[in-house]
C-alpha cells in the first residue's frame, strides 16, 4: 500500500528533523491551494486494515487496544472512514465523512450514551493523544492556511504549511506546522500548539517499509508534550 493510498485512511506525520533546506518566499506553493489539494485526497479504492493504539503512560503504564479502520468510497468525490475500537463492552467508534468542497461530517458512538462526548471533537481514542479532529484534518478547514518555507525533514523536502484558525471557531490549537511532501502531497510531520503559543502536540512516523516499490507505512506516534505520554498506531497490513 503506497503512502498515497494511506493517507486517506489516518493522515501521516513525522517530527524528527534531518537536515533543513529553505528556498525564496516568492518560489513556495499557494498555502490555500496546498491545504485543498489535501483536503480533496479521495482514496482509488476500498481499505481496511486492523490496526492497534499502544498508549504509554508518563509512569510508563503502557494501555493497548484492538482497532479497525475502514474506508469506504460512496461516490466519486467522497468516502467515510471508520475507526473502530474491539472492546466488546466499552467500544467506541467514530465515523469521518469527507466530500470535495464540504466540510467534513462526524459520527461518534459509544457503548455509554455519552451526548458531551458525541458533540466533542477533541476527545480521545483509546486512551491515545489522537482526537477525532486530528483523524478529520479540521486544521486544513481553517480559514487561514500559508506556507511558510521549505524544509527538510527524514530526508524529504516538505512545504511548510502553517494552519490559523479565527477567534470565532472554537478550537483547543492556537496553529499547526505541517510538513507536506513534496513528491507524495502526504503530511510527514505536523506540530500542534496550544493557545498559549507552544508546542502541545508533535507526531512522528515511526515505521515505514518499501515493499513491492511502494513505501508502506506501519507505524505513527503521537507525543503529548505536556502530560508526557506517548500514543503509537501500528498498522497490520
Amino acid at each position: 500500500m503506497s503512502i498515497k493510498k494511506v493517507i486517506c485512511i489516518i493522515y501521516l506525520y513525522s517530527s524528527f528533523l534531518f537536515g533543513l533546506s529553505y528556498i525564496d518566499a516568492a518560489s513556495l506553493i499557494n498555502g490555500e491551494d496546498l491545504a485543498l489539494s489535501i483536503r480533496n485526497s479521495i482514496p482509488s479504492e476500498n481499505i481496511s486494515i486492523n490496526a492497534s493504539m499502544e498508549v504509554t503512560l508518563k509512569n510508563r503504564k503502557r494501555l493497548k487496544t484492538a482497532l479497525t479502520i475502514e474506508t469506504k468510497l460512496l461516490g466519486k468525490d467522497e468516502f467515510l472512514t471508520i475507526y473502530k475500537t474491539k472492546l466488546e463492552k466499552n467500544f467506541t467508534t467514530w465515523e469521518i465523512r469527507r466530500k470535495k468542497g464540504h466540510p467534513n461530517k462526524y459520527n461518534i458512538e459509544q457503548a455509554k450514551n455519552d451526548t458531551e462526548k458525541k458533540q466533542n471533537l477533541y476527545i480521545e481514542l483509546a486512551g491515545s493523544s489522537f482526537t477525532l479532529a486530528d483523524f478529520g484534518l479540521e486544521f486544513l478547514h481553517w480559514p487561514n492556511q500559508k506556507t511558510i518555507r521549505k524544509q527538510r525533514r527524514k530526508s524529504r523536502l516538505c512545504n511548510v504549511l502553517e494552519s490559523k484558525p479565527t477567534k470565532a471557531i472554537k478550537v483547543e490549537y492556537s496553529r499547526v506546522l505541517s510538513w507536506v511532501d513534496e513528491k507524495s502531497g502526504a503530511i510527514l510531520a505536523a506540530d500542534f500548539f496550544d493557545l498559549n503559543g507552544e508546542i502541545l502536540k508533535r507526531f512522528s512516523v515511526k515505521g515505514l517499509t518499501k515493499k513491492n516499490g511502494q513505501w508502506q507505512v506501519d507505524e505513527i506516534e503521537m507525543r503529548h508534550l505536556k502530560d508526557g505520554t506517548k500514543s503509537r498506531l501500528k498498522l497490520n497490513y
